[in-house]
């Protein structure tokens, strides 16, 4: 009887270290087949925790099988999901706010970036623009329905000039460097990198306005309302990867750099430039809300939606998800 108890005892230790062993190599990733998603993203230095949690194989890890769609900046990523051809995009909160006040039922998820230094005014010095004033009478490029136009018409009324008193062409973010360089337009309304590139056309011909001050911009996932709805677990999955891309990001700062200059082409050199005045977190901020809130004042004040009524963006703002795999992180009043 005795041996039987030691043999018993024996056999349940073994399944203790199989067990032990089978957990250790397995981690945490997620049980079951992987799920395939779809991302539209910006390819750019925008995507930070997105392209770190594809390089690093967080989404693997979570369970989830991703395709990447590669976009210049957010606004046509976001095209992407309102086409439906995309589950997710990241794009900044400007698109967001235009896609919404259309009637679009999109929501954003987390944060997962945002700076004070991402967009700029770039002119041509030779042309005798020194000071923001100097652009009255002008041909100043921006992207329409970005965070470009929202920039430009902001720091323009900051130095006293409106927007009646410039001629505003609109261009993609691609299209301004050439343009500047050929002199089609005298100054461009920008983000980064396309800053960077149109600063290394122009060399000493150029000059660059920013504005820490007026303007603080976010780049977020979104998704439908319907997808969300349907998929809450992929959700979840995916913020988790991103939670994780977030603690290598600053613990590993400089292979983090080096990826993203890997993953979105954009030189090192520029990527390093931006990394000090960016944060990269995954968050749902009081910030967002009231930010989207300006913006379509902006947008109904300058007659560039056709709605009249600022929306109650807590309803396009997906709280769930991040409260239930990190609530610190989720910092709205409801």
């Amino acid at each position: 009887m005795k041996r039987l108890v030691r043999i018993s005892v024996a056999v349940s230790a073994l399944v203790l270290v199989v067990c032990f062993f089978a957990c250790t190599r397995t981690g945490n990733k997620s049980a079951g087949p992987a799920e395939k998603i779809t991302i539209a993203y910006s390819a750019t230095t925008d995507a930070v925790l997105a392209e770190v949690s594809q390089s690093r194989g967080y989404y693997r890890e979570e369970g989830l099988e991703t395709v990447l769609h590669r976009h210049p900046y957010g606004k046509p990523a976001l095209k992407e999901v309102l086409e439906g051809r995309a589950d997710f995009a990241t794009v900044a909160e400007t698109p967001v706010m235009f896609a919404i006040m259309k009637g679009e039922k999109i929501s954003i998820i987390a944060t997962i970036q945002t700076s004070s230094r991402v967009n700029a005014v770039i002119a041509r010095k030779d042309k005798g623009i020194v000071t923001l004033k100097d652009l009255k009478d002008r041909k100043i490029a921006a992207t329409f329905g970005t965070t470009s136009e929202f920039f430009m018409d902001a720091i323009l009324v900051s130095h006293g000039v409106l927007r009646k008193n410039v001629q505003v062409i609109d261009l993609t973010a691609e299209e301004m460097p050439d343009a500047l360089a050929r002199g089609e337009i005298d100054a461009a309304s920008t983000f980064i990198p396309y800053i960077n590139y149109a600063q290394k056309k122009l060399g000493n011909r150029g000059i660059t306005f920013y504005d820490k001050d007026i303007y603080s911009w976010t780049f977020n996932i979104v998704a439908t309302q319907e997808f969300i709805r349907k998929n809450p677990e992929k959700v979840k999955k995916l913020l988790r990867a991103l939670i994780k891309a977030e603690e290598f990001v600053k613990q590993n700062p400089d292979v983090a750099q080096k990826i993203v200059a890997g993953f979105s082409g954009v030189d090192l050199a520029i990527v390093r430039d931006i990394w000090a005045d960016a944060s990269f977190s995954v968050s749902l901020d009081q910030s967002l809300l009231l930010a989207l809130e300006d913006e379509s004042r902006w947008a109904i004040k300058g007659g560039r939606t056709t709605g009249t009524n600022i929306p109650n963006y807590l309803d396009f703002i997906y709280l769930d998800g991040l409260a239930s795999v990190n609530p610190k992180a989720v910092r709205i009043l409801r």
